[in-house]
């Protein structure tokens, strides 16, 4: 697996059929359209032939037919990820590349109910619902070695033609492909430290505009350096595709957003073009490569530094206590809100392992009526509460919206039903107000008057509305 330092895997995630799996980085040379394949007799049903790449005959797995999800179906969004190790190299066919991730390793469970030796792990990602598999490229590359006979082509072609243009094509280096303000960048790998989901920033006070604010990144401060103000570019409205790329240069590590992660590729040197002369920019811009027929601007992490270190260093020097100190004040926490006839609740997110479908629910006989029944999650039996009966005394209303909320305490999980989970969102500490008998407020003892208090942890201040945070930790001891 990548490792990221001591914490993280970085990762590429990508679809097959409707499940996501994904490989680690290290292997990964790069990703390309589907090129016209051509069959080869006699081989195992997952082998959907070989492809020419570049003058590289390489042979090609269909990973829907070797994991037995659905016969592949051609589509515009279909890829081949190109791995290589010790010069052997195997295309893998997917329905769809996702994203490029960093992958925190308290994520990462061991999977053991699989007998495949190449499916080393599962991920369960903060941000998302689904499971990832993690597929060991290593072991694939054992499993088909017999495939590196169609390879015998390149190596031998390497070997009798000893040109300088052949000696350049070992000359490789990987490139992340981005998109800003509609313009398609290339980022050197050898550069970036990892890749995040966008998160919102803290702005500090700072005579320069070259650094929009820092974010606290596992304890870690890190200055998000104004990118788009280098590339006269319009920032974009955030959303799901928007990124934050921290990169290390000299020592330090800084973030810039970008609005999506296109793609990975492996460049030979000779691939490189030079630039044009463009006024003010030419010197953080290296070249120009071509990936799909696209031309991609190279961007330089070492110059984009240059240009900001001085600001960075101010930020660092000037800001740093206080902007430690403002990041603990602000002291935001995560909440999952949701619906229960017709009122709003919010439960910490640090207590939610998942969100799911309301599944197949069998009743047990018992003398809580809250106990709605139980579940089979994935192997894991859970039981399923009805939140409404307990604070209410009436049943949930259950429509095509419903969830099931799992909830995971001292190494118990249980599942809560409601309506309809309406979002996760951030709340600052001081909209937090901590429920006891000595409610003064009318408008929040109105809010309680008919629920049993006893479960409810505290009062959030959201958007002008006033949101009932529950305490799973009671329910757990009922």
């Amino acid at each position: 697996m990548s490792k990221i330092g001591t914490l993280d895997l970085n990762v590429i995630v990508f679809q097959i059929g409707k499940q996501n799996f994904a490989f680690s980085l290290d292997n990964v040379k790069e990703i390309i359209k589907v090129p016209s394949i051509t069959p080869v007799p006699l081989t195992k049903s997952h082998v959907a032939g070989l492809i020419n790449l570049r003058g590289d005959v390489i042979p090609v797995l269909n990973l829907r037919e070797k994991y037995r999800i659905e016969s592949y179906i051609k589509s515009e969004d279909a890829r081949i990820i190109i791995i290589e190790k010790n010069n052997v190299k195997i295309g893998m066919l997917v329905d769809k590349v996702l994203n490029i991730s960093s992958i925190d390793q308290s994520q990462v469970n061991e999977c053991k109910v699989t007998t495949l030796e190449e499916v080393k792990a599962v991920i369960k990602q903060k941000e998302e619902d689904k499971l990832i598999t993690f597929i060991d490229t290593d072991k694939i590359l054992e499993e088909n070695l017999e495939l590196s006979v169609f390879q015998k082509i390149n190596i031998e072609s390497s070997i009798s033609e000893t040109d300088e243009t052949e000696q350049k094509v070992l000359k490789q280096e990987r490139y992340i492909l981005v998109q800003i303000d509609g313009q398609n960048y290339a980022l050197n790998i050898a550069n970036i430290q990892e890749i995040i989901r966008f998160s919102d920033f803290s702005t500090v006070p700072s005579e320069s505009d070259d650094v929009l604010g820092i974010i606290n990144l596992r304890n870690e401060i890190i200055p998000i350096i104004n990118i788009q103000k280098l590339l006269k570019a319009e920032s974009k409205e955030i959303d799901d595709e928007t990124k934050i790329i921290i990169a290390y240069n000299s020592g330090f590590k800084f973030g810039f957003i970008v609005d999506k992660i296109l793609s990975v590729i492996s460049v030979n040197e000779y691939e490189i073009k030079p630039l044009p002369t463009i006024a003010n920019y030419k010197d953080i811009f290296t070249g120009t490569i071509k990936s799909d027929e696209r031309m991609f601007i190279i961007l330089s992490i070492n110059k984009i530094f240059e240009k900001v270190s001085s600001a960075i260093y101010e930020e660092i020097k000037n800001q740093g206590e206080e902007a430690l100190e403002m990041l603990k004040t602000s002291d935001e926490k995560q909440v999952v809100l949701f619906e229960i006839n017709n009122q709003k609740f919010a439960i910490d997110i640090q207590k939610v392992k998942e969100i799911n479908r309301i599944p197949s629910i069998v009743k047990v006989p018992n003398e809580k009526v809250y106990l709605k029944g139980i579940a089979n999650l994935r192997g894991d039996i859970i039981a399923i509460i009805d939140l409404g009966i307990l604070l209410y005394g009436g049943e949930t209303q259950i429509n095509d919206s419903s969830r099931v909320i799992i909830v995971e305490l001292r190494g118990e999980r249980f599942g809560i039903l409601a309506k309809k989970v309406l979002s996760v969102s951030k709340v600052s500490a001081e909209n937090i107000i901590e429920v006891d008998n000595s409610i003064e407020n009318d408008q929040m003892k109105e809010k309680l008057s008919n629920l049993d208090i006893k479960y409810i942890k505290a009062i959030i201040k959201h958007n002008d509305d006033l949101i009932i945070q529950i305490d799973p930790e009671i329910i757990l001891d009922e």
